[in-house]
C-alpha cells in the first residue's frame, strides 16, 4: 500500500464517550482510515448515517474523469439560496 492511500473502514458503537457532541444517541457510526488512525474519525447518528448511504447510492460523491466533484445542480443552488434568505 502506497503511503498516501486510504483504507476507510466503518464500525457501529453505543460507547459516545469519544463524541460527547453525540451524547444520547443509541448508538453511532464511526468512519475512519485504518491506514491513518491518528487522522482522527468521523462520527455519524443513525439518521446522519443512512442520509450518507443514499448520497453515496445517488451518486453525490462520485468523480468526474480528473477526480472532481461534479458541479452541484441549479435546483439544489437555488433551493440553498432560498434557505440562506429565510435565515
Amino acid at each position: 500500500m502506497e503511503e498516501s492511500e486510504s483504507r476507510v473502514e466503518v464500525y457501529v458503537t453505543t460507547d459516545t464517550s469519544d463524541a460527547p457532541h453525540k451524547a444520547g444517541e443509541p448508538k453511532l457510526y464511526v468512519m475512519y482510515d485504518a491506514a491513518k488512525p491518528e487522522a482522527g474519525k468521523l462520527y455519524f447518528t443513525e439518521a446522519e448515517w443512512d442520509a450518507f448511504v443514499l448520497g453515496v447510492k445517488d451518486g453525490e460523491f462520485d468523480l468526474d474523469e480528473d477526480g472532481n466533484l461534479p458541479p452541484v445542480p441549479a435546483e439544489q443552488l437555488a433551493q440553498q439560496a432560498r434557505e440562506q434568505q429565510e435565515q
